[in-house]
């Protein structure tokens, strides 16, 4: 009698050990059940007339297509994210196109989408980054302390989730709030110091420490910080600055620094001093506005008003003495832009005095742009250039020129009207020139013809040149806001920091000595 024929066995089936039937587990099940429905499927095709070659290559074809599709959305994407940029890219030269613009800022942060940004970014950062883009809070010391003050509210308002620690959590939930943060404006070298020391301090909290307890430790730590690093400093270096101020001297400024400030209103109201004062300025921010202004409005004590010569007090109607101004009597002051800074200006000038926003480990001085054009100037005249610098905003970094690491502002700043300020409705010959050659190229429509008189009296208006209204349709044109420059330690005859008067070459000791403690 015929053996009965034995049955092949299932492709990919497990088969019995020892003639036992072996127990599947659920994984291998899956993948039983998986292939079980491939052959079904593979079946039906084939009764339907299709052969496994040609389903082998429906499935490539597939799968090709998904593969298509994906890359065809992550391009849609990449060119949403840089639709905004494209025109800005465009327009900025390549020797600066290295630098991030603020669209690209935006498109290229890895910020949370604006459905979660609630839950994780803290009221107090949304509104800081907010000011920081829109030039309300500029200057390294301001940006400094408010960010610190905006910290101390992010932790006070900070809760550790479960199944974590506040070491590790919170160091992370505050690198969020940066890079938010960088939004607004890139960090300043002072604002990445700080931020530094705050993740080392919150790296040295006991795991043992409560919440509550680690949270005041934290707070009381970021004030004391403000104290010494920021108001303290300050107020070393005002002390030492004022050394270098004598009575009937002339001093020069540029812009607007807080220490600098400070400084001239120490001079008078603890020392008084006597002085005259130039203000340099340039567009678009206009921050000596606010040296000027912060001055005006500041007062002399009752005890001092007697010292004021009758010419310049002034009388009530009940024929009282009333307080008025330092600069009445004190400090004259005289404004100018950076651009009518010429030799008759500088004839008189006793001594410079400049804002610091970094001091770089060559020596250099990184700060607004401008600054380096007024240091070479009274160079040249052999007048001594001083740079008030707290020790925070000391970088061990170094830098050669201001071309690889600066910060582009909007290029509309320099075309639009800022802080009620009108564009020259004379042109310079080079501008005119270049207008006129590349007028045919321009797409705004052509203005109907006008005559000599109706020319002319165009001309008188103010603020009717609207010959770069549409700069971004001009070919070859291109507008460029930079903010900062580099200063060679050549210019600069001291460093005033809270350790005292320094030559620029002894930044890198300072570093080394600051980094020690």
């Amino acid at each position: 009698m015929a053996e009965p024929e034995k049955k092949a066995p299932t492709e990919g089936a497990p088969q019995p050990a020892d003639g036992g039937e072996k127990k599947l587990s659920a994984k291998e099940l899956k993948e039983l059940k998986k292939k079980e429905k491939a052959a079904k499927r593979a079946a039906q095709k084939e009764a339907n007339g299709i052969t496994p070659e040609q389903q082998k290559k429906l499935a490539e074809q597939k799968m090709e297509k998904k593969k298509q599709q994906t890359q065809q959305s992550a391009t849609s994407s990449k060119k949403q994210a840089n639709q905004a940029t494209k025109k800005e890219e465009r327009r900025v030269p390549a020797v600066f196109g290295h630098l991030e613009t603020r669209e690209q800022r935006n498109a290229s942060s890895s910020t949370p989408s604006a459905s979660t940004i609630s839950n994780i970014i803290h009221p107090a950062i949304l509104s800081l980054t907010l000011k920081y883009s829109n030039y309300k809070v500029v200057g390294s010391s301001s940006r400094l302390k408010n960010m610190l003050l905006a910290f101390k509210q992010v932790v006070q308002d900070y809760s550790t989730p479960e199944n974590t620690t506040l070491t590790r959590h919170l160091t992370a939930h505050l690198s969020n709030q940066i890079e938010y943060l960088k939004t607004g404006r890139p960090l300043s070298v002072s604002m990445g110091n700080a931020i530094r020391w705050l993740k080392q301090e919150i790296s040295v909290i006991s795991i043992d420490t409560s919440e509550a307890n680690a949270k005041e430790i934290l707070c009381t730590k970021i004030d004391d910080f403000i104290k010494e690093k920021i108001e303290l400093s300050d107020t070393l270096i005002v002390d030492s600055a004022s050394k270098h101020i004598a009575n009937g001297s002339t001093i020069l400024t540029y812009g607007h620094s807080q220490v600098l400030e400070e400084l001239f209103k120490f001079c008078v109201l603890e020392q008084n001093k006597k002085f005259n004062l130039i203000v340099v300025d340039s567009r678009p921010l206009f921050e000596g506005k606010r040296m000027v202004k912060n001055l005006i409005n500041t007062y002399l004590d009752d005890d001092e008003e007697d010292d004021i010569p009758d010419e310049f007090a002034s009388v009530s109607s009940r024929g009282a003495r009333v307080k008025v101004p330092i600069t009445k009597g004190h400090i004259s002051i005289q404004y100018a832009l950076i651009n009518s800074l010429s030799s008759t200006l500088l004839d008189d000038v006793d001594c410079v005095f400049l804002g610091a926003h970094a001091m770089l480990s060559n020596g250099r001085l990184y700060s607004r742009v401008g600054t380096a054009l007024v240091a070479m100037m009274c160079h040249t005249r052999n007048i001594p250039v001083l740079t008030c610098c707290e020790s925070i905003k000391f970088s061990e970094k170094v830098q050669l020129d201001s071309v690889t690491t600066n910060e582009l502002g909007d290029a509309e700043d320099l075309i639009q009207d800022i802080d009620c300020m009108r564009l020259s409705s004379k042109k310079s010959f080079a501008l005119e020139q270049f207008l006129k050659e590349t007028e045919p190229e321009r797409k705004a429509p052509e203005k109907p013809a006008k005559g000599k008189g109706d020319q002319a009296g165009e001309e008188e208006k103010d603020g009717e040149d609207d010959s770069l209204e549409n700069w971004k349709e001009i070919a070859n044109l291109s507008v460029v806001n930079i903010l900062y420059d580099l200063t060679p330690p050549e210019y600069i005859n001291k460093v005033i920091t809270e350790l005292g008067a320094l030559p620029p070459s002894s930044v890198p000791v300072i570093l080394r000595e600051y980094k020690n403690t």
